[in-house]
């Protein structure tokens, strides 16, 4: 399950929570489900552990996929590479993070 591998952060009280979906738009039910947000106008913090690597001499490539079905005028996703150190259940805005792009 999706919920074993991501921890969403418990900062603040008021994050939004994840769903587990296809979403309105999809070809296959199954195969197209996503990690969706599901209340509008609130902020979220959702984080996963990886393997340590390194990239020396040899480009990084960090790829998303983000489907924006909610509507609002205000908003958006992006992706943080934070050092192995961070609190994934205290993350917030102000986390140390190493790259930043959305």
């Amino acid at each position: 399950a999706w919920s074993r591998r991501w921890v969403e952060s418990k900062h603040k009280p008021d994050y939004g929570r994840f769903v587990l979906t296809a979403g309105k738009f999809y070809g296959d039910a199954e195969k197209d489900k996503g990690i969706q947000t599901s209340q509008d106008a609130r902020f979220y913090a959702l984080s996963s552990r990886f393997e340590p690597f390194s990239n020396r001499d040899r480009t990084l490539v960090l790829q998303f996929t983000v489907k924006h079905e909610q509507n609002i005028d205000c908003g958006g996703g992006y992706v943080k590479l934070f050092p192995s150190s961070l609190n994934q259940e205290d993350m917030h805005g102000d986390s140390e993070y190493n790259i930043m792009f959305g």
